[in-house]
């Protein structure tokens, strides 16, 4: 019985930290506004960049990329310079040509309304993998 409820307890808090992992639009939202501006998509992306590039040299592998649950895009398609890496400077730029596309008011700032318009969006998926990942 003592064994079921120390799994039970690992188990409710890995989950925790999986749903941790995902924030959502309101959570992004640092300043309370009802937008997201590139730099609150950025400090989300930095976080989720670090948090998976496990050998710390400042890029991920592929494989590193693909632990990344709810990324959206092609590890392919971000490697800009096909050295077999993605940056964060590769994402910037990716994410920067997906947040333009995505700003219909050109005000630099994205609503819920203007991420509905996405192809890419998933009401239960953070904001961030529609931009960045």
């Amino acid at each position: 019985m003592k064994r079921w409820g120390i799994i039970f307890i690992i188990v409710v808090v890995l989950s925790g930290l999986v749903w941790a992992a995902d924030k959502s639009f309101q959570e992004m939202d640092k300043n309370k506004d009802g937008k997201l501006s590139m730099e609150e998509f950025d400090q989300e992306a930095l976080r989720v960049f670090n948090e998976n590039d496990k050998n710390r040299d400042g890029a991920l592998s592929k494989s590193e990329f693909n632990q990344i649950k709810g990324a959206k895009s092609k590890f392919e398609d971000l490697d800009a310079n096909k050295d077999g890496k993605v940056t964060m400077e590769e994402l910037r730029t990716a994410a920067g040509i997906n947040f333009k596309q995505l700003d219909r008011k050109r005000d630099n700032y994205l609503t819920e309304d203007d991420l509905k318009c996405s192809p890419r969006y998933k009401p239960e998926a953070s904001p961030l993998y529609g931009i960045y990942f």
